[in-house]
């Protein structure tokens, strides 16, 4: 080894330590009031058409079904709804739709598990309607995006003070996704001193999920912007681990990196959840917010024990929004939304009759997701599992 070089730990095993939710997200629709130009059209315009709320409430039973059936075999018996977009706040139907939500789960589910909801936006919305949100929202994660006009930000950080009086009131958080945009890095290094003056909690995040995809919307940064956020993240890792030094920086087992590669992926992702993971081998571990590793291709993974992803507009179902695996080693989604009594069926006969199978990931980048238990051996995969769910209704293990 170099001198002055840090050790890397090889781990080849994710666990959760906290945050154990089953988390469904669930996208309203397409119409956002920004224009981000790393936003791909898949995920925003300014012209779809609102989902009415007839539509909303008919999704409603399928969602609450579909997680009362994993609940039973879960050990952590918490769910939360997150609503993502597009912008949901801009849907009129969006307050009267959460005011149903919570009305049906409190008719048929509150004895039975527990659930949140929460909310994905980019805070530009009036006093009045993040008001609603506080009034009827137990969480709100603000997306900040430098791209928009100094206006906007302004009423951005207007509505996080907002959000954090709340906190800090009641049974309300917030946390922010500063997205670190290449050419207004500057000017987000100083929301985040904001932040931390309000003491609000965030989490800096590179902007570009995948570099191999067409086309791409991965920044590139200097070599100063990498150490800025590498830098981050060593020292969150140190506070986890309650250590003046931490030698085992976050590395994958045999992977190298090009030290031309100025694209903001490539030195990991953070849980954007803030959630605490254990990566581990079987004779070290460290504890965690991030890693820098990203292609977990060929691991046992156990997405769809903590995610749901929903679609309304173009009424699809997905176990996870980004990775979108499926039982068959293929991605995409795994069956349509006005249907959802076959999905239920399915999985029915699949945990009552114990056939579950595992997820073997068959995507190169993991993106959002990547808190999920996994392993790239499947008995290290039993032994992380088991702490999460009754594996006797698992047919492969």
């Amino acid at each position: 080894m170099e001198q002055g070089k840090k050790r890397q730990m090889n781990f080849d095993t994710i666990n959760l330590l906290s945050g154990k939710v089953f988390q469904i997200t669930w996208d309203l629709g397409r119409r956002c009031n920004y224009d981000c130009t790393y936003c791909p059209v898949t995920r925003h315009d300014n012209f779809s058409p609102h989902a009415s709320l007839e539509e909303l409430k008919n999704s409603v039973n399928f969602v609450y079904s579909y997680v009362d059936l994993y609940m039973q075999y879960r050990k952590e018996d918490r769910a939360s709804i997150s609503f993502t977009g597009g912008e949901p706040t801009v849907n009129p139907n969006f307050i009267p739709f959460v005011k149903y939500l919570k009305e049906a789960y409190e008719e048929k589910y509150k004895d039975r598990w527990q659930n949140a909801l929460t909310l994905t936006t980019n805070g530009a919305m009036s006093q009045k309607m993040a008001q609603a949100v506080i009034d009827n929202l137990s969480h709100v994660t603000v997306s900040y995006h430098a791209e928009s006009n100094q206006k906007l930000k302004d009423q951005v950080k207007n509505r996080i003070l907002q959000f954090k009086k709340a906190e800090d009131n009641g049974n309300f958080r917030i946390n922010v996704n500063v997205m670190f945009h290449a050419q207004h890095f500057d000017e987000c290094k100083d929301l985040c001193e904001f932040l931390e003056e309000h003491d609000v909690k965030y989490v800096p995040r590179v902007i570009g999920e995948e570099a191999d995809s067409k086309p791409s919307f991965a920044h590139k940064y200097s070599p100063e912007q990498l150490d800025y956020m590498k830098n981050y993240w060593n020292n969150n890792t140190k506070k986890l681990n309650k250590e003046k030094e931490v030698s085992k920086v976050l590395s994958a087992a045999g992977e190298k990196k090009s030290e031309s590669d100025k694209l903001g992926m490539s030195i990991g992702r953070p849980c954007c959840g803030m959630r605490n993971m254990c990566l581990s081998n079987k004779t070290e571990s460290i504890t965690s917010q991030f890693v820098n590793k990203r292609d977990f291709k060929g691991w046992s993974c156990s997405v769809n024990w903590f995610f749901l992803h929903i679609e309304q507009q173009t009424d699809q179902v997905f176990h996870h929004q980004t990775c979108q695996a499926k039982f068959d080693g293929t991605r995409g989604a795994i069956g349509k939304l006005s249907q959802g009594d076959i999905i239920l069926q399915d999985l029915r006969n699949k945990l009552e009759n114990k056939k579950m199978t595992t997820i073997i990931c068959p995507k190169q980048t993991c993106g959002c997701g990547l808190c999920a238990p996994k392993s790239m051996y499947s008995e290290r995969y039993k032994e992380v599992v088991t702490e999460h769910i009754d594996i006797r209704v698992l047919n492969d293990i």
